[in-house]
């Protein structure tokens, strides 16, 4: 990625966290951790007040779960913040779209945020399983690809899914990253589960280095 533009964001990445099977009871509980990667010296911008949130996946339906689970978060700190998704026109967050909404809302601020299959875990239990969820793909900015089929054992599987998420935050004056963190979620059932946590998390961190108040 470019230091001196933004909008330079790879766009493959993260295609969608499935929605695993309900029913099943989660013997682990879901756990979340982030961690900075890197802060830049001064931050003149900081604390930021009106940020836009972009998720970097190519499905829209994901990049508008994560880009609101943000939003709700930072709003809740009284940041006013912003949805690609929800305010662009543009149905792919491209640099011109960018720069489009950046000038429209007056954002002083883009975070971005992307995603990556770390594992999946399964627990096999009695009874049966009408389905069986396979994994493709979850490379470093790799889709998150899943395959199902039909299979009638004598047992059935609890998924759990680890996931990372690499958040950036980019300074529009500069136009450069001032700030990223990595944050994981372990045990994740549900991508509304991992997506919530998550959000929090990265909010919370914001916070807490002072780049929001």
């Amino acid at each position: 990625m470019t230091e001196k533009s933004y909008f330079s964001i790879s766009l493959s990445v993260l295609a969608g966290l499935a929605i695993v099977l309900g029913g099943c009871q989660r013997t682990v509980p879901q756990s979340t951790t982030v961690d900075r990667v890197f802060k830049a010296p001064t931050i003149q911008s900081a604390p930021y007040e009106n940020l836009l949130v972009v998720g970097v996946v190519p499905s829209r339906e994901t990049a508008r779960n994560i880009e609101t689970a943000l939003m709700q978060y930072l709003r809740d700190e009284g940041v006013q913040a912003h949805s690609f998704v929800r305010e662009s026109d543009s149905t792919e967050a491209t640099e011109e779209a960018i720069r489009e909404l950046v000038e429209s809302t007056g954002v002083t601020g883009v975070i971005a945020v992307s995603g990556r299959l770390s594992g999946a875990e399964i627990e096999t239990r009695k009874d049966q399983v009408d389905v069986e969820k396979e994994v493709r793909g979850g490379g470093l900015f790799d889709y998150f690809r899943y395959e199902y089929r039909e299979s009638r054992p004598s047992s059935y599987s609890d998924y759990t899914l680890n996931v990372v998420f690499v958040t950036d935050l980019f300074d529009v004056a500069s136009e450069k990253r001032v700030y990223s963190v990595e944050s994981s979620t372990v045990h994740g059932q549900t991508s509304y589960d991992i997506i919530m946590a998550e959000g929090k998390a990265i909010v919370g961190r914001l916070k807490t280095d002072g780049l929001i108040r």
